[in-house]
């Protein structure tokens, strides 16, 4: 009997250490289950948080992109609008300038004649500072 008894406790012990674990078990996939709720949880929000910046981010890029094609476009139509008064001014100096050319040639002409008779009056002024009182007397005649 003794050995039913022992028999009958030891299984009763084995029982009870078997539920002990089981418990534990259950507990530890509890706590387990929790930790990847929270995980899940996280990751969801996480991405969320990505997501959001990231559009944001594509938000900003795309403001900053419309911001500087508008500066182009209004550049763009300034020098557009400004070209054609640049090419009206440019041949109306050429116009001038091919209708006045006798006056311009004529201009030129005479300035050159000037500056050749200046240069002979001055080359003519120094060649004679350089002759002795004797030969600036008599013109370069005696003296020289």
């Amino acid at each position: 009997m003794t050995e039913k008894k022992n028999a009958h406790t030891t299984a009763r012990s084995a029982n009870a250490s078997a539920k002990a674990t089981a418990t534990k078990a259950k507990e530890t996939a509890d706590k387990a289950k929790d930790t990847a709720g929270k995980a899940e949880t996280t990751a969801k929000t996480a991405a969320a948080s990505a997501a959001t910046t990231a559009a944001h981010t594509a938000h900003v890029a795309a403001d900053k992109a419309q911001m500087a094609a508008g500066k182009a476009v209004t550049t763009g139509r300034a020098v557009a609008a400004e070209a054609p008064k640049k090419a009206a001014a440019a041949a109306g100096s050429a116009w001038m300038m091919i209708k006045a050319r006798k006056v311009l040639a004529a201009a030129a002409g005479a300035g050159a004649a000037a500056a050749g008779a200046t240069t002979a009056v001055v080359l003519r002024r120094r060649a004679a500072r350089r002759r002795r009182p004797l030969a600036r007397l008599t013109g370069g005649r005696l003296g020289s």
